[in-house]
């Protein structure tokens, strides 16, 4: 099932209901995890399923939920709003509910995650470097995932959910070609 606009502004709700009543549920150490989580259920949407059959007791369905969060090793307060949105039979909101609250988190902490692109490997002093760059231009923590990308064939790009920024010759070949 594809997310329409308003599953989308019910599902950031449920995340910030959650967000608010567990403020301090989860430290920024659980966030890769959950990203995880959110990944596989995103594309495994049959796990969703199975919670919403109706054959299942409220005991059943605590149970399957448990299973799921230790195998993701989320923090056992995410518990409760999966059993609120199955209990909803909203359960196909799941994933969007989980990747809406990283990222309400994050807003929380006052960061923003970057994918730093380099044509080739980035040490880490100069992956520390574009992270300051980027922190004092926006004022934010900056998360700085790096990676290779040889199609820039020199240079950098960096992208954000809001942002991006490119210095690189493949850029600079595009404009040349739209000028023909």
């Amino acid at each position: 099932m594809n997310s329409t606009p308003i599953d989308k502004i019910v599902a950031k709700k449920y995340a910030q209901a959650f967000m608010d009543v567990f403020p301090k549920s989860f430290a920024f150490s659980d966030v890769k995890k959950i990203e995880i989580a959110q990944k596989f259920l995103q594309t495994h949407k049959r796990t969703l399923f199975f919670l919403q059959l109706p054959q299942f007791d409220q005991e059943r369905r605590k149970s399957m939920v448990a299973d799921l969060i230790d195998y993701f090793s989320l923090p056992h307060a995410f518990a409760a709003i999966i059993l609120l949105v199955v209990e909803h039979g909203r359960s196909y909101y799941i994933p969007d509910v989980l990747l809406w609250i990283t990222q309400l988190y994050k807003e929380h902490i006052n960061s923003i995650e970057f994918s730093i692109q380099c044509a080739q490997n980035l040490d880490e002093k100069h992956v520390e470097s574009i992270k300051q760059f980027l922190g004092r231009l926006l004022t934010k923590n900056i998360i700085g995932i790096p990676s290779v990308d040889t199609s820039l064939i020199a240079g950098l790009r960096l992208q954000s959910s809001d942002y991006l920024w490119e210095y690189s010759i493949r850029k600079q070949i595009k404009a040349l070609q739209t000028l023909k």
